[in-house]
Parts: structure tokens; C-alpha cells; sequence
């Protein structure tokens, strides 16, 4: 009987200091990652990361940046946290209703920070085109996470790859030949359109349209032209007149990306160059007369600053004007 009294004895004073135990208040997990490292950021695009996963970690969970290094030589990434200016808006922007300067400007300031923010909220990035004064390469960064569990810190969590991307993106296009005065058309082949970027300063697009030898057309002896109701080069420039030369039409963009908003045909470039300026080649055409108009249509946009040519290159057609 004094066994099984002391026994008891015995259990009872275990449950009592179980008892005391405080149980911990939440969950911060130790396997706090990013799911898609390395992150691939285009350098000089704004570009917004995705969520870290905090494995089920209690709610709220706020997290703090604590480092960014050179993945290979493992030192401070000061190119990274170099402040460098940018435009930030400080209201709503419209680019219906903000289309000059002058109210573009009272929507945005310029400020000097570092090529990223940091969100605390999601342990997420957001990069800015100031990042393309930043050297390529791969880099690795240390995060804390806090909640009511307490604070743990994260080393190495994940690496990001700074790499040179697209400057622009460019979506299918085409050309056709129509004969003038009518409704018939036929096919000469999808323009080639290339995007170069010529300084990183500025933001200004110079579209240049070409025959097949890259003679360029002449803008400004109306050698190509608007196509009725659909948008043109100028419809996508907001804040200043187009700059028409014998070679090119040039759109000060001032805001990226590049057209910043679409029209009825979404971000798609018309233009018709009349048969007295245009020469299709033998066979595309029902009557090798020059009755017959080249019509090249193409969609480009562009992402970052800078200044950029834009040539779109016909197939089958020669300038030959008449």
C-alpha cells in the first residue's frame, strides 16, 4: 500500500510542474524560405517578388531585410543599397486626365533611395529600374521573422539573379498589301521588328520604319500614314508632340513602361505607306501596278528609361517613291 501511495505521490508532482509550464504562445517555424530561389530579377525593370512562405508560421508575421551580398565574394552588396534617384508618385496618376507635364509632375517626386524596398508585411521585393545601375550577378540575403512566438533569424535564405533581360517586349505583328480604293488585301509577310537601346538616359522611343534593304521611309513627306481609326505612333504619346524627321518619328515617353496605357487595338502600331512610295515585289500582288498599298501593323512595348530605336523592317516591299 506505501508503494502505491508513493506512486501517486510521485505523479502528482509531475503533473503539478507539467502544469506550471507555460506553453509557448504561437508557431514561428525554422523553415521559413523563399520558394523560388534564386528570385530572377531583369535589371532596370520594376519587377515585384512574390511572397516568402512562412510554413505555417502564426499570424501576424513581420519580417525585417537584414542583409544583401555579393553571392560569390559573400561582401555587402553596397551597389545594391546605393541610394540613386527615381520618380515615386505621390497621387493617383491618370494618364486620361494627366497628360501634360506639368500634371504629370504634381502626381510624382523624385527621390533618392536604394534600387529596392523591402516588405516587411510579406517578405517580399519590389525593384526599380534605378537596379540597372547595379551590377549583374547573384547575390544572397539574410531575413528575420517575428511574432508572438518571438524572433528568428534566417541565413542565407535565398538568393536573387540580377541578370540583363528583354528591354521591351515585342508581340506578333503583320503586314498586308491593299489595293487602293478598295477592300482587297493580301498577305506580304510579318514585319521585323528590333528594339536597340541607345543611352540608358532619357525616355525617348525613335520608331523607324524600313523597306527590305533598310531604307527607311520618309515620315515627313507623308510617306507612311495613319490607317483610318486605329492607333498610330502618336495616339501612345501622352506629354509631348511627336518629332517628325525624313527618317523617323521620336515620342518623349517621360513614363515607362512604354506605351504606358493601350487603345482600342491594346498596345498595336497601324501605318500604310501608299503605292506611290511603295514597291511590292512581283507575285504578292494580283497586277504588278502600283495601285497597291503596304500596311504593316506591330506591338512593342518597352520597360525600362532610356532612349530606344525602333525599326520595323518590311518584307517584300521596296521604297521607290514615284
Amino acid at each position: 500500500m506505501k508503494r502505491n501511495y508513493k506512486i501517486l505521490l510521485v505523479a502528482l508532482a509531475v503533473t503539478s510542474v507539467a502544469a506550471c509550464v507555460k506553453a509557448p504562445h504561437g508557431f514561428l517555424s525554422t523553415q521559413i524560405r523563399y520558394r523560388d530561389s534564386p528570385i530572377q530579377i531583369v535589371r532596370g525593370n520594376v519587377v515585384e517578388t512574390s511572397a516568402v512562405d512562412n510554413d505555417g508560421s502564426s499570424a501576424p508575421v513581420t519580417y525585417k531585410l537584414l542583409d544583401i551580398r555579393d553571392a560569390v565574394t559573400h561582401k555587402h552588396a553596397d551597389s545594391i543599397y546605393k541610394n540613386r534617384d527615381r520618380y515615386v508618385y505621390i497621387s493617383q496618376f491618370d494618364p486620361n486626365v494627366d497628360t501634360t507635364v506639368a500634371l504629370l509632375n504634381s502626381t510624382r517626386k523624385v527621390v533618392s533611395s536604394p534600387a529596392f524596398e523591402f516588405n516587411e508585411h510579406t517578405g517580399g521585393f519590389t525593384f526599380f529600374g534605378s537596379s540597372a545601375n547595379a551590377p549583374v550577378g547573384l547575390y544572397e540575403f539574410d531575413i528575420s521573422a517575428t511574432n508572438e512566438n518571438g524572433t528568428k533569424t534566417y541565413k542565407n535564405v535565398a538568393n536573387f539573379n540580377l541578370y540583363d533581360g528583354p528591354v521591351a517586349e515585342i508581340d506578333a505583328g503583320g503586314g498586308a498589301w491593299f489595293k487602293d480604293g478598295t477592300t482587297t488585301s493580301g498577305d506580304i509577310g510579318e514585319p521585323k521588328v528590333t528594339v536597340t537601346k541607345l543611352s540608358p538616359r532619357g525616355t525617348l522611343a525613335i520608331l523607324k520604319i524600313v523597306d527590305k534593304n533598310g531604307v527607311a521611309f520618309d515620315p515627313k513627306n507623308g510617306e507612311y500614314i495613319k490607317r483610318g481609326d486605329r492607333s498610330d505612333f502618336t495616339t501612345f504619346a501622352k506629354f509631348h508632340p511627336v518629332v517628325v524627321s525624313d527618317t523617323s518619328l521620336t515620342c518623349n515617353f517621360e513614363v515607362i513602361p512604354f506605351p504606358f496605357q493601350g487603345a482600342a487595338q491594346g498596345f498595336t502600331i497601324y501605318y500604310r505607306i501608299p503605292g506611290k512610295f511603295a514597291k511590292i515585289d512581283p507575285g504578292f500582288t494580283p497586277t504588278p501596278d502600283r495601285g497597291y498599298s503596304a500596311n504593316p501593323r506591330f506591338t512593342v512595348r518597352v520597360f525600362q528609361e532610356g532612349t530606344y530605336l525602333i525599326t520595323v523592317k518590311l518584307q517584300h516591299v521596296t521604297r521607290d517613291p514615284i
